[in-house]
Parts: structure tokens; sequence; C-alpha cells
């Protein structure tokens, strides 16, 4: 995918998945964008993430007030709101919709709050386009390997998105919509190695769910 010239969003961008997409783009491997904008609904993580990327260790003037005028910047909002993830998806050429639920405990929890941000988030950003005639160029929606013959609600929910996206090939034939799927990001926020490093740390036993169990990482 050439990135050259291109405006980008990403949403949910302060996510693991999400912050090394966007210091992958940032090296100009693949071209480099005009505007990368991360959406997303944590403050606190854009704040950090910007201090991270911009090489800071505190929060100046020109850092909090000049956001906008750097090829990174940040805008707070939440994919269920339609309003503000429009107003993020005017003038963007290419959307990684990598904003989720991802955490399967957390899912199975709380099922519906599953279903607002995986599968209505990923409606708002098809009837963005398709209700306003955007000019995106491509969608490419991040989804997951348990979207594959699903057992659990986060799985559901993910396979779920995967169609609504793809389906909206039809509805919006200017726009490229596809999905990727990827495995268990090694050390992502919530996952079993910070688990396990923690427990480590506090000389507890390392839980595991069966000894026959097995996880695909990525690096």
């Amino acid at each position: 995918m050439n990135l050259e010239g291109k405006r980008i969003l990403v949403t949910g961008g302060t996510g693991s998945l999400g912050q090394t997409l966007v210091g992958r783009i940032l090296t100009g491997e693949m071209g480099r964008p005009a505007q990368i904008t991360v959406f997303s609904r944590d403050e606190a993580k854009q704040h950090y993430m910007r201090l991270e990327f911009l090489h800071r260790k505190t929060a100046t003037d020109d850092v909090i007030y000049q956001n906008s005028r750097d090829i990174l910047n940040f805008r707070i909002g939440d994919v269920r709101d339609y309003s503000a993830l429009l107003a993020a998806m005017r003038e963007t050429d290419i959307i990684f919709h990598a904003a989720a639920l991802k955490q399967v405990p957390s899912c199975e929890y709380f099922p519906f709050e599953a279903v607002q941000t995986n599968i209505y988030g990923a409606q708002n950003v098809v009837r963005a386009i398709r209700e306003n005639n955007l000019p995106v160029e491509t969608v490419v929606g991040i989804s997951t390997d348990k979207a594959c013959k699903p057992i659990n609600v986060m799985g559901m929910t993910k396979a779920l998105q995967e169609r609504v996206l793809i389906e909206a090939n039809r509805d919006c034939p200017n726009t490229n919509f596809m999905c990727v799927r990827y495995g268990n990001v090694i050390a992502s926020r919530g996952s079993i190695v910070p688990l396990f490093v923690e427990q480590v740390r506090k000389n507890q036993p390392i839980t595991i769910t069966l000894e026959e169990m097995t996880r695909f990482l990525l690096s």
C-alpha cells in the first residue's frame, strides 16, 4: 500500500496495535503521508502517546496547541458516536479501523458493550462514507483469528464486524473495504505476557488455563 501524500485516520490508535501501526507509518517505508490522525476516546493515552512520539518528557504549549500542525495529530472521540466519527473521517483517504473491545473476559462480562464498539462502530464507519459520499479510498478493518469459528463474544462480534465491512463494498463502490486477521500481540495491554511478568515480579504462581493450551503470538 502506497501512503505517499495520503491522509490517514487510525481509529483506536492509542491501543497496542494502533501505536505500532502509527510508528510504522511514520517511518516512511510505505511513503510519507500528508497527515495521520489518531482517533480514540482516552485522553490520557493520547497525551502519553503524543509525548512519546514527539520525544518529549513533558507537555509544553507548542505540543498541546499545535496539535493539528504536525503530521501526527489526535482527536478525542468514540467510534460509537457517529457525529464525532464523521467529523474525524472528513478529508481522509485511508482508514485503519483498529478501535475495538478486544479482551475476551471483558466482552464476556459485558457483551452488549462489545456489540456497540466492535459491530456498531464498524457500521458507523460505513454509514459515514455512504451517507456523505466521503472520498475515502480504503478502509482496513483490523480483525482477529478469533473471528474464525468463534466461541466467545469477542470473536463473534469481530466476525460480524468483518461481514459489515466486506458487505460495504457493494454499498460504497468507490471505497475498497478489506479486513486483516492477526493473532495475539505479544506484550499488548491485557494480554497473557504482562500477566505472567507481573505474577513473577510478585512471586505469585503463574496461572494457566490448561497445560495443553497454545497461544499464537505476534511480535
